[in-house]
């Protein structure tokens, strides 16, 4: 893979696009509340794939991912039911413990390969779900925690109420447009590309005196520090918790916005997670039948795409030059 491609810089003006799309949203659906609701949707899983994507910049898929969003969830939803602190700070608090027990448990985890990394994320995120339902008396079992207020933004002069779900909306597409630019500048910079070098070859990589151990724990570590401020916002819009929603299937969805996306590129994940949570929201009128017709469309985009969405840009140019130069 040369590295140009990975690395390369999506097109600005696609990316301005996007956002303007996104900012105008709200008034081109009516303000109907159910696609607003599917907005903010689409912001949590772009904002849960695109660090995954940071991982997977290293070589290795983590299927612990969606634990470390929980660990965000809980300590914001915990602040504001024990202590009383908003989600202001519950956001930030949330963010450092997924932080602190990111960094914890990549020595060891980042000590392993392939396959046996992929397992021992998977159990990772397994005994993270897992404790959230056996310390029922602090994180309330598998029940979960009711009752998590969004917050309000007091400036004086203007109050916003955040359980208002148009607030919410900009507030999420806020914080995952922070988590995609963070992602997109890292990526492009000399970290980014020694993420990739590792990820090509990691003993090569060693030999140049890079000191790959730490820079997968750095890696790791902020992606999963991402992902828990994605896993505070969440808490406090669905305002209800539970161990069940941070399952290993949350990471696995995330995987499949990747893989239809693309894999080389920031705008892979973001493509995939937009399209396919459209996707599974138009499907849900099909009741029963929608995990299959979900499970047809996947396997189509896969067979039909390969390379994923991220390469319909450059499928369209060769395209157009083949027609002009006839």
């Amino acid at each position: 893979m040369d590295k140009s491609d990975i690395i390369a810089s999506p097109n600005r003006l696609v990316w301005g696009g996007l956002l303007a799309l996104a900012l105008a949203a709200p008034a081109l659906v009516g303000f109907d509340l159910y696609m607003i609701h599917v907005g903010i949707t689409i912001s949590f899983n772009v904002a849960l794939a695109t660090s995954l994507w940071m991982i997977w910049s290293l070589g290795v898929i983590s299927f612990a991912h969606a634990g470390f969003m929980g660990i965000g969830a809980y300590a914001s939803a915990l602040v504001l039911t024990k202590l009383g602190l908003s989600m202001w700070y519950g956001l930030w608090i949330g963010a450092a413990v997924s932080a602190l027990f990111a960094m914890l448990i990549a020595v060891p985890l980042m000590r392993t390969r392939a396959v046996y990394f992929f397992m021992a994320s998977w159990a990772v995120g397994e005994v993270i779900k897992r404790n959230f339902a056996y310390f029922k008396s602090f994180f309330g079992g598998w029940d979960g925690i009711f009752d998590i207020k969004p917050p309000v933004l007091d400036l004086g002069f203007l109050q916003i109420d955040f359980a208002n779900r148009i607030a919410y909306y900009y507030l999420a597409l806020f914080f995952v447009s922070l988590t995609v630019w963070i992602i997109y500048r890292m990526n492009a910079s000399r970290t980014g590309t020694i993420w990739w070098a590792i990820h090509e070859n990691e003993l090569l990589a060693q030999h140049t005196g890079i000191n790959v151990f730490r820079q997968k724990v750095v890696c790791f570590t902020i992606a999963c520090t991402l992902v828990g401020v994605t896993g505070a916002l969440y808490a406090h819009y669905q305002t209800y918790i539970s161990p069940k929603s941070f399952d290993i299937w949350k990471s696995e969805f995330a995987l499949v916005h990747l893989i239809v996306g693309g894999l080389t590129t920031v705008g892979g994940p973001v493509a995939g997670a937009i399209s396919l949570t459209m996707v599974d929201e138009a499907l849900r009128a099909t009741g029963y039948f929608r995990t299959i017709f979900f499970g047809v469309v996947l396997i189509a985009s896969v067979l039909l795409l390969p390379g994923g969405l991220e390469t319909v840009p450059a499928r369209i140019r060769k395209l157009f030059n083949r027609n002009s130069q006839k």
